[in-house]
């Protein structure tokens, strides 16, 4: 779709914006009127702080951790993300899924106690 895009300087668009999409980032190489900028972020500690700059180039790392954690999704969930992420980084892509073990349901059973009317108990 870039390509597509790219190829019309009078008639395509002049911005394009993309997030979580890092491959895009490899283009600029290939097209010469692409140009990648990114926002510029603040890291202390484990926080980000979006500074409201827009910078060239692309962003170093993605930030999406961090922003899930700042819309509020549950620490469990962001705990997960993090040791996801730390194995996915580490060249160990052996990543297992929780599955949560089922319940065993209450077995029920049809009754009829006259042909008006089926119960189940």
């Amino acid at each position: 779709m870039v390509e597509h895009l790219h190829r019309d300087p009078e008639r395509g668009p002049r911005t394009l914006f993309a997030t979580h999409y890092q491959e895009l980032t490899q283009l600029e190489k290939h097209l010469p009127r692409l140009r990648n900028l990114s926002v510029a972020v603040k890291e202390w500690n484990d926080d980000i702080v979006f500074v409201r700059r827009v910078v060239p180039g692309a962003t170093d790392r993605s930030y999406g951790i961090q922003v899930a954690r700042l819309a509020g999704l549950p620490l469990p969930v962001i705990e997960r993300a993090k040791a996801i992420l730390g194995r996915l980084e580490s060249d160990d892509a052996s990543v297992t899924v929780a599955v949560p073990q089922a319940r065993p349901k209450k077995k029920l059973t049809a009754v009829a106690p006259d042909d008006s009317q089926l119960n189940l108990l």
